[in-house]
C-alpha cells in the first residue's frame, strides 16, 4: 500500500485544496504575487509600469523571428510580468532556468537585467533549436544539456554556475524529473534569493518539496498554468556589502 500511494503521488496532478492546504498565499495577479513574497506596492507599481514597455519590444521581437514551438510553450501573461519583476526587484547576479523553447522566459529576464545594468542569466534545454527569440545576448549563457543523461550534465553545469539568486524551473514537468531539479538547485540559492517553478500544477513535486523543507510558497493561478515561489530568508550578500560600503 506505502508503494501504491507513491505511484499514486507521483503521477496525480494536485487540487485547488492541496494548494490551499500548503499554507501559501494563492492569487491570479503578478503585483499581489510579488507583494506576498515581501516586496513594497511602490517599487512592485514601477517595475511593473517599465514592464508595460518591455512588452511592446517583445511583441516586435515575435513578430521578427521564426519560431519552433508553439505559443502555448512560453511563459502566460502574469507570469511573464512576474518574471521581470522579480529579476529587476532582487537583482539578482545569477539567474538559473532550465526549460528555454523559444525563449520567452530568457527574454524578459534578459530585459530586467540589462536594465539592471548587471547578472547573468544561465538557461539549460536540451533542444539545440531553443532560445530563437533571444539569439544572442552578453548576459546570457544558453547550454544544451546531453540528451543522453541530461540530470548528470546538468548537475556539472550547476557546479560551474556556483551560487544562485534565482531560480526558474519550467522544464521536465513530471514528479521525480521536477524533485531532482528541486534537490540540485536549493543547496545552492543565496540568502535572500527567489526558488520558483512554472506548471507546479503538473505534479505534486513542488508541493512535496516545499512542505519537505517547510516553506510556505506563494501561487500565483494564471490563466491555464500555476506558478510557485519561495523567497529564502536574508539579505543578499551584494546588498549586505553595498550598506557596509555606504556606512
Amino acid at each position: 500500500m506505502r508503494t501504491l500511494g507513491t505511484g499514486i503521488r507521483r503521477y496525480t496532478p494536485p487540487s485547488v485544496m492541496d494548494f490551499t492546504c500548503s499554507g501559501g498565499k494563492l492569487t491570479t495577479s503578478a503585483a499581489t504575487f510579488l507583494r506576498d513574497l515581501g516586496w513594497d506596492a511602490t517599487e512592485i507599481a514601477g517595475v511593473l509600469d517599465e514592464y508595460q514597455e518591455v512588452t511592446e519590444g517583445l511583441a516586435a521581437r515575435y513578430a521578427d523571428t521564426a519560431l519552433c514551438y508553439p505559443r502555448t510553450h512560453g511563459v502566460e501573461a502574469e507570469t511573464s510580468a512576474v518574471l521581470y519583476g522579480l529579476s529587476r526587484l532582487l537583482r539578482p547576479q545569477s539567474v538559473v532556468e532550465t526549460g528555454v523553447a523559444d525563449g520567452r522566459s530568457s527574454w524578459l529576464i534578459l530585459a530586467a537585467l540589462e536594465r539592471n545594468g548587471s547578472g547573468v542569466l544561465h538557461s539549460f534545454d536540451i533542444n539545440h533549436t531553443a532560445g530563437r527569440l533571444v539569439g544572442e545576448h552578453p548576459q546570457w549563457q544558453l547550454e544544451i544539456l546531453n540528451q543522453k543523461d541530461p540530470a548528470a550534465s546538468f548537475g556539472q553545469a550547476l557546479e560551474r554556475v556556483g551560487s544562485i539568486d534565482f531560480f526558474f524551473h519550467d522544464s521536465d514537468h513530471l514528479y521525480l524529473p521536477q524533485l531532482f531539479e528541486y534537490g540540485q538547485v536549493w543547496p545552492r540559492m543565496a540568502q535572500g534569493g527567489v526558488f520558483a517553478s512554472d506548471d507546479v500544477n503538473c505534479s505534486r513535486a513542488f508541493l512535496d518539496f516545499c512542505g519537505h523543507h517547510r516553506q510556505r510558497p506563494a501561487f500565483l493561478f494564471d490563466s491555464r498554468k500555476i506558478t510557485g515561489a519561495v523567497r529564502l530568508p536574508g539579505v543578499p550578500q551584494r546588498r549586505t556589502e553595498q550598506l557596509q560600503r555606504v556606512v
